[in-house]
């Protein structure tokens, strides 16, 4: 499917509000996001014929897992610079756009990342910048918004307090004005609730997380790629078919290892006391042969030697094992020989 691409350089608002809907499947383990004005989104949810800009469906948990971070305080700078553009030793409205024009580069980049978080953001801030251009105090009105958008980039994303104890600490964050959002029920096609948010992320994070605790879902590390991920319990420690693939290749090739090992030790261990039974028999009893015990004694020792150095060569990889055993059939042969003489 062909989305809308968002235009950074437009200096018209548009006429709907662009908002971030978010749908849960708890059967599928899946999430699925579309962003757009609010009636494309309905008529993307309800049928698919929507002009939006982002439209994907995810495994759980992937929305709060690659949330957008903002640690260095990047978006917050790019929101000051715009504002700065309002200010009153700034009169010519093409002086305006030209500071505006590294702003917009910066969100282009956050657009064309595909991650959810910032392409919304990116958006919304590009919107929220015409919408206040002409407003009376719109420098500070436009800081608020900006403010409100920004603030689980560093307070959600950087601390990934979801792990431990997320809902509580969102509850002392989460200021009335940002905490609106609808609540759109299933019509028509849309089998599932759909919660939508405009001015901030944390009541979508709030939601997020009530439904994963309600639930009883885990978030998870990955035993193969080290990802985190979403669980249906503790039991979990696999996040997807590749990786379950991959663990049961790696399981197979440390298990034809092992095979391989200790088949190498027994057939060496076979081979090692056929000479020391052999031996054995010449140094005892009334046929005790001395002088042909001391020549067997002798192959013996170089045959140790020389076992030991195979062995090792097999463990490599530089000899295959049925070279070796082989090898040591031929040993068995010799021992035999040296016996008969």
């Amino acid at each position: 499917m062909i989305f809308m691409e968002y235009d950074f350089s437009k200096q018209e608002r548009r006429l709907g509000k662009i908002v971030f809907a978010l749908t849960l499947d708890r059967k599928k383990m899946t999430e699925r996001i579309v962003i757009g004005e609010t009636n494309e989104t309905r008529r993307q949810l309800e049928d698919g014929t929507g002009n939006i800009f982002y439209d994907r469906t995810r495994p759980l948990g992937k929305f709060l897992i690659d949330f957008e971070t903002d640690t260095g305080m990047e978006w917050n700078r790019n929101a000051m610079t715009l504002r700065e553009s309002y200010g009153k030793a700034i009169p010519l409205e093409a002086a305006r756009w030209k500071m505006a024009v590294p702003v917009a580069d910066f969100l282009r980049g956050k657009y064309a990342s595909g991650e959810p978080s910032a392409l919304f953001a990116a958006i919304r801030t590009w919107e929220e910048y015409l919408n206040c251009f002409h407003l009376n105090h719109g420098a500070d009105m436009l800081i608020r918004r900006l403010s409100a958008l920004y603030r689980p980039f560093f307070l959600y994303g950087g601390n990934r307090t979801w792990q431990e104890e997320a809902t509580a600490a969102l509850s002392k964050v989460l200021r009335e004005e940002e905490a609106a959002v609808e609540l759109w029920y299933p019509v028509l096609k849309r089998s599932f609730e759909c919660v939508v948010a405009s001015a901030s992320f944390l009541p979508l994070i709030a939601y997020y997380l009530h439904k994963i605790e309600e639930w009883g879902f885990v978030f998870q590390k990955c035993k193969v790629c080290g990802n985190d991920f979403l669980a249906r319990s503790r039991h979990y420690e696999l996040c997807s078919d590749d990786c379950r693939k991959k663990q049961a290749v790696e399981a197979k090739r440390e298990f034809d290892e092992r095979a391989k090992n200790d088949r190498l030790e027994q057939l060496h261990e076979a081979a090692y006391y056929y000479w020391y039974n052999r031996l054995r028999k010449l140094k005892r009893g009334e046929a005790a042969d001395l002088e042909k015990a001391a020549a067997v004694g002798e192959a013996f020792a170089a045959f140790r030697k020389e076992a030991v150095k195979r062995k090792s060569m097999v463990k490599r990889g530089e000899m295959k094992l049925t070279d070796f055993s082989s090898w040591l059939v031929g040993q068995q042969n010799e021992v035999d020989r040296l016996m008969g003489e």
